[in-house]
């Protein structure tokens, strides 16, 4: 048996956010294509609970392949959803939790959003039942061992999974919605947002499929309308410092691994910030150009509010003295307290230029 998941598609309405839809639809067409037989959207299809479903039901009824099953479970933004709130056959709602045969070896066991729990808690009162069994979780909230990035979308903590959950009741895989980047881990994987919702869920959109005879996953692409990237650049006082910027541009660009014909997808925003030799009219007018071929988010122009002009030679030497220092450290950048050796280098020049506050 072959299953898909997505989570925290947020639809709102098709007038609304119509990429949403064509993200979700392009899932859809891919199931038929890779002969899934389930999909499971783990939380969050709804960016709240709404009284009319009908955008969501005629997507729905026009693209889903015919023998393919749809298993959603409310997440902490469309929390209220119920299945009579639907009228389309193959749809199903677990809107408590609730265990599930997956194959003959395996059960599943959906865990629906619920507000004041952690999933330690609500996975509690099956856990006799899962006991000895190879499991799978399916549930909406926050890996605590995982890589969290601040979410200005959804600040603080939701239905938290520790590891020592994991330990306690033994699921052989997890999958959650309600972190928007993806993430694969040992255990625990997120398939992220499949169509970006803000600026900061930047890069190329996903699903998974998962093989349960093969117990193999896979991660798809999706044909999302709308990327966004966000890049800072620090520039540093070398006498080829255009150079070094619109290769370092290039370079970031590449590094993005569009598909061709993807260019009028992108939205980007550009901060630059260090210290130039050039000045800073030029600075602009080469981001700019090197970003031609793609949409400014919002149609901002790069942010160089960070940038300092400076051609003083001896603030120069010594810049290039911490720059040599720190590309010999040694540093793990692991860690959401650590700063990068890139933000070491920013402060470090900021206090040669600016002078220690």
């Amino acid at each position: 048996m072959k299953i898909a998941l997505t989570a925290d598609v947020h639809l709102t309405t098709q007038a609304k956010h119509p990429e949403r839809y064509q993200a979700l639809a392009n899932i859809y067409q891919q199931c038929g294509e890779n002969q899934v037989q389930l999909l499971i959207i783990a939380g969050d299809l709804f960016d709240q609970t709404l009284a009319n479903y009908a955008d969501f039901e005629k997507l729905y009824k026009t693209v889903r392949p015919p023998d393919l099953t749809t298993v959603i479970i409310p997440g902490n933004h469309d929390h209220l959803l119920r299945p009579e709130e639907f009228s389309v056959d193959g749809l199903i709602i677990y809107s408590e939790p609730i265990i599930k045969p997956l194959n003959d070896s395996r059960k599943v066991l959906f865990l629906p959003y619920m507000v004041n729990q952690t999933m330690g808690q609500a996975i509690a009162p099956y856990s006799e039942e899962l006991s000895g069994q190879r499991w799978i979780l399916v549930g909406h909230g926050d890996w605590t061992a995982g890589s969290n990035t601040p979410d200005p979308y959804e600040p603080g903590v939701y239905m938290p999974l520790t590891r020592a959950d994991l330990q306690i009741y033994q699921p052989e895989l997890v999958f959650l919605g309600h972190i928007h980047l993806a993430q694969d881990g040992k255990e625990v994987f997120y398939p992220g947002s499949p169509c970006p919702l803000n600026i900061s869920e930047t890069g190329l959109r996903r699903f998974l499929t998962f093989d349960t005879e093969k117990g193999e996953i896979e991660s798809h692409l999706i044909d999302s309308p709308l990327i966004y990237f966000s890049e800072r650049f620090v520039v540093l006082p070398v006498d080829n410092d255009l150079d070094c910027l619109r290769k370092e541009i290039k370079e970031r660009i590449q590094n993005w691994n569009l598909p061709p014909g993807w260019k009028n997808r992108v939205q980007v925003r550009v901060e630059i910030a260090g210290t130039a030799f050039s000045d800073r009219k030029k600075i602009l007018g080469l981001t700019k150009k090197a970003f031609s071929e793609y949409s400014f988010y919002k149609k901002e122009d790069p942010n160089l509010d960070g940038l300092i002009h400076n051609p003083d030679p001896d603030r120069k030497e010594i810049s290039i003295q911490a720059q040599d220092w720190l590309s010999q450290l040694d540093w793990n950048e692991e860690g959401p307290s650590i700063p990068s050796k890139t933000q070491i280098l920013e402060a470090a020049l900021n206090i040669i230029y600016r002078g220690a506050k």
